[in-house]
């Protein structure tokens, strides 16, 4: 299975769910793991001082990182390569932001798509489990940034249960049992490590609330 194939299998699994994406398990999240998310962000990532700066979400989804980054008050991109994950972002977009989130359809693994020095913030939620080329999209993702621009990366200890076997075997960060591998493709596609930490109040959350047994974990790098 080549690049391409790959990725187009990802894009008809994610359209095909699209619809009910948010109400699986995992996926969406509620009013009362929403507070957490933010918690846990605000503290890694110092959204004090992100807040109006410009933001990538990368594999965007339904809109749930967007959105927070957005009651932050940043200007926030959301890229996703599902067609309808998008157009369900549209229409799950809140009609009350100052500053509305512009999503569009877009493959992170491509350089074209944004200019050199765009971006002050690079963010994605369990995306890079599905990259086929990891390098190459951080790589895109260090030209994106401005000087001393960051990138968030968070996901979890997945393991092959619900994956399909042969899209596991492509992907190279697909189900991880450490926190090291990402930080270290990171780190020689030439971004420094701020912050390799569980998301605690977040897998205490979805533990108590028997909602997945992966633990999730937030990894923050800074370009040199």
């Amino acid at each position: 299975m080549d690049d391409l194939s790959v990725q187009q299998q990802i894009n008809q699994l994610y359209d095909s769910g699209a619809a009910s994406y948010d109400a699986e398990p995992g996926h969406g999240i509620g009013d009362a793991e929403r507070d957490l998310w933010r918690a846990e962000i605000a503290v890694a990532v110092a959204v004090a001082v992100t807040a109006r700066q410009r933001v990538l979400d990368v594999g965007s989804g339904t809109g749930i990182l967007s959105q927070l980054f957005a009651d932050w008050g940043c200007s926030v991109v959301g890229i996703d390569p599902s067609a309808e994950m998008v157009a369900q972002a549209h229409s799950k977009q809140a009609s009350t932001l100052a500053n509305p989130i512009i999503y569009l359809v877009g493959d992170t693994h491509k350089a074209e798509i944004f200019d050199e020095a765009t971006f002050d913030l690079i963010v994605s939620r369990q995306v890079v489990c599905h990259f086929y080329d990891p390098l190459q999209a951080f790589r895109n993702w260090h030209r994106w940034l401005k000087p001393d621009g960051q990138v968030v990366v968070i996901d979890g200890l997945w393991s092959r249960t619900g994956w399909d076997d042969a899209l596991v075997d492509h992907l190279p960060l697909s189900c991880l049992q450490t926190r090291a591998t990402i930080a270290y493709l990171l780190e020689q596609s030439g971004f420094r490590m701020t912050h390799n930490d569980w998301l605690t109040q977040v897998n205490a959350y979805l533990k108590t609330a028997d909602v997945a047994a992966s633990p999730r974990y937030m990894i923050v790098a800074q370009k040199v």
